[in-house]
Formats: structure tokens, sequence, C-alpha cells
């Protein structure tokens, strides 16, 4: 199955918060099929931000936002946007991941509520000159966000981590990211080639892919 088999799904309700529960149902999986690896850091979730494993983690999850980013360049320098879509849309996967992960859901990124917090994020998403700049920014940013977290395997004093700063990068990462995202879809796009490569992950683990 890929993502051309996927059928198109209603959202009633904040988009972003379908985003979000549907991560939360691919993790309850994801969280067994890791563990089986023997790769998974920590089964804390959230995290402890103050532990290594659990920064660990974190970072991660940060890599595979990138290496998404990675595989998405890749495709647009031959042209494949539907490619280049999907690849950014499986970095989104991860980067709500690494949100929950972190203590982090679909409504913490503003102050007050909104009905539709996904359209407030695109009106309040970082402006970038092209898709090399909001790149560029975006690695900044989510580098800046890991250098939070302090307590890397060859330190041998454990440091509190700065919390207010890990989030407001947090914050800043989604920006840049949903930045990047709209250069090329809008919001309706976004949740919908989310859900629809979400049903090819349920479908991937199903079938022990």
């Amino acid at each position: 199955m890929n993502i051309t088999h996927a059928v198109d799904e209603e959202v009633k309700g904040d988009k972003l918060k379908a985003i979000f529960d549907r991560q939360k149902e691919l993790m309850e999986k994801y969280h067994d099929i890791e563990l089986k690896s023997g790769l998974m850091q920590t089964e804390q979730c959230p995290v402890n931000l103050d532990d290594k494993k659990g920064q660990a983690r974190i970072k991660d999850f940060s890599w595979r936002v990138i290496e998404e980013v990675g595989e998405a360049l890749d495709a647009l320098e031959q042209d494949d946007m539907v490619h280049y879509s999907e690849e950014l849309i499986d970095g989104l996967h991860f980067l709500t991941e690494l949100t929950i992960l972190s203590g982090y859901d679909y409504n913490s990124f503003f102050d007050v509520e909104y009905k539709d917090c996904l359209s407030m994020l695109i009106d309040d998403a970082s402006n970038f000159s092209c898709i090399n700049d909001a790149v560029s920014k975006l690695v900044k940013d989510l580098g800046m966000m890991c250098n939070c977290l302090k307590n890397k395997p060859w330190k041998q004093t454990n440091m509190v981590t700065d919390k207010s700063l890990f989030f407001s990068q947090l914050n800043k990462v989604w920006r840049n990211y949903i930045g990047l995202l709209n250069f090329t879809l809008t919001c309706d796009d976004i949740v919908n080639i989310y859900l629809k490569k979400s049903q090819v992950n349920k479908f991937r683990q199903r079938s022990n892919y």
C-alpha cells in the first residue's frame, strides 16, 4: 500500500488536533516495534527532559525529521513534487511525535484557545525567501533546540534542562516547519496528506513491514 491507495478523511474540528490524535495512535504500535528492536532509549512518554536517555530520544527524533527533509530535497531536485510533499509529511509525523514525547500537545503553541491551531500556525509561520532559506533556518533552530539538552553521553555531570528555552526553540521549529510546508501545501493539503500517509503507516504496522 502507498499513499495513492489511501482515502480522504473528513476532519471535523481542529486540524492540528486530528494530526496529534492520529500520531498518538501510531505511537502506541511503534512503541512496541521500537522496543523489540532494542534501540529505544527510554519507554517514558513524555520523556524526562533532564535525563540522558530522554534527551537522546528527543535528539533521535530530531534527526529523523532532518533525514526526511533531506529526502524531500532530493525529490525536489528531480522535480518530483508528489514525493517531495510526502517526504515533508513524513517529517511532520516525526516532528509531531517528538513534540508529544516532549510533553507538548496540539494546543500548547498558543497562550489562548483557537478553533483551528493549524491555520493559526500557518498564519504565524516564519516567512522565507526560498525553500533553501527555510531549510537552513529549520536546521539551525532544531539544532539549537537540541543544544538545550546538555546531558550528552560523554559528559559525567548532570545538568537541568532550561525547559523554557527548550520549548521556545520547539515553537520556532514548528513555525519554521509549517512555513516550509506552506511553500507548496495549503492547510487542507497538509492534514489530508498527513492522514493519508498515516493510513499507509497503519497498514505497514499491520503487515509487519
